[in-house]
Formats: structure tokens, C-alpha cells, sequence
């Protein structure tokens, strides 16, 4: 309950990960039944930054398209204007809280002093472990609930308004869900030897 978890994640206007299994005869493998049309034209990526803590949720962080994620443009997109505002309300509701960033280059140098400057506590973590990041489990559900009833966005604004919607339709309750699966998840990576589990 007292832990920030935050995370980045890339949407595509060329559709989402959310794609239905065919069954069929070998001899069906191309037909047109059996084919997941594909929408490439004018193809353009939108990344979004978010957090949650216990039952809070932060803005929905849109960055602005072309920026490359270094450690300066993290702290000037998304932990001056995001990031630390929300920690201090989670501090303000919670008390004391840690925040979980996955350790990537982009969380290094500028976002490491200014991080040491605002005073955040945070957990070290290994990069690329989704199965831990529970903030993860918000995007997964984004890009299948967007898969499901979109297909595929116009352009970038409207794949934007497409984000904002689902960030906003995540609930309190869906928070306090993963917060208490945490100790499965530990329990499944432990017994996996640290490869991959079903989270």
C-alpha cells in the first residue's frame, strides 16, 4: 500500500497487442477467415508515463512525440511534473512511501541527482520484470481492452483520448487486486528461478 509503482509504455495507432487465436485445418492457414487484418498506413507511437499507490492514481502523463527518454527528458516530463507531485500526496495520505522505478538508463544521471535532491525513497530494482512492476499489469489491460474494441486508432490524438478514457476507467478496487497479489508473484518468481511465470 506504501509503494509508488510507475512505469512508461508505448501505444501504437497501427493497433494493440490484443490479438484472437484461430483454430483451423492446415489447409485454412490462409484463409481470409483466418487472417487478423493488419493497419500499418501512417503508423505513429504515442508513450505514456503513470503511477499508482494504494488506492491513488496519477495523471496520465502524455510525452510529447519524438522525445527520446535520456536521463534529462525524464526528469523535465515526468518527474517534475508528475512523478514528484505525486509521491508528496502519496507521502501526504499514506505516510512514508517508496517508489519502484525499473532501473532503465533513462532513470540514471539527471533523474538520479534530482531524485537525491526531492529526498525520494526508492526501491532498487532490476530492469525489464514486469512480473513484479505491478503497474504493468495496468498496460497489459489497456492494450486489450483498447485490441478489443478499437482494432486499431486513427491518429494520435485520438489514440490519446483512447489512453486517457482507460487510465481513467482503472479503479480503486483494481489497485488493491494487485497489491494483494504481490505475494503470489514473489512466491511464482522464486519458484521459477527467476525466468518467466504466468503474472
Amino acid at each position: 500500500m506504501r509503494v509508488v509503482w510507475t512505469d512508461e509504455c508505448n501505444f501504437s495507432t497501427a493497433g494493440f497487442s490484443h490479438r484472437p487465436w484461430v483454430t483451423g485445418r492446415p489447409e485454412e492457414e490462409f484463409h481470409p477467415d483466418c487472417i487478423d487484418e493488419v493497419w500499418q498506413s501512417g503508423r505513429k507511437s504515442v508513450m505514456v508515463w503513470g503511477a499508482f499507490c494504494g488506492e491513488m492514481k496519477s495523471q496520465l502523463d502524455i510525452v510529447p512525440p519524438g522525445t527520446t527518454m535520456n536521463s534529462k527528458k525524464y526528469r523535465d516530463n515526468v518527474m517534475i511534473p508528475y512523478l514528484v507531485p505525486f509521491w508528496h500526496q502519496t507521502c501526504e495520505e499514506y505516510g512514508w512511501t517508496k517508489v519502484v522505478e525499473d532501473n532503465s538508463p533513462g532513470h540514471q544521471g539527471y533523474a538520479k541527482s534530482y531524485r537525491a535532491l526531492n529526498g525520494i525513497d526508492y526501491i532498487l530494482w532490476p530492469p525489464q520484470s514486469p512480473d513484479l512492476n505491478l503497474i504493468e499489469a495496468f498496460w497489459a489491460e489497456i492494450e486489450t481492452e483498447l485490441g478489443q474494441i478499437y482494432e486499431w486508432a486513427l491518429d494520435e490524438d485520438t489514440l490519446i483520448m483512447m489512453l486517457r478514457v482507460a487510465w481513467a476507467d482503472i479503479t480503486p478496487e483494481r489497485h488493491l487486486q494487485l497489491i494483494r497479489s504481490m505475494r503470489r508473484r514473489l512466491e511464482a518468481v522464486i519458484a521459477a528461478g527467476g525466468n518467466a511465470t504466468l503474472y
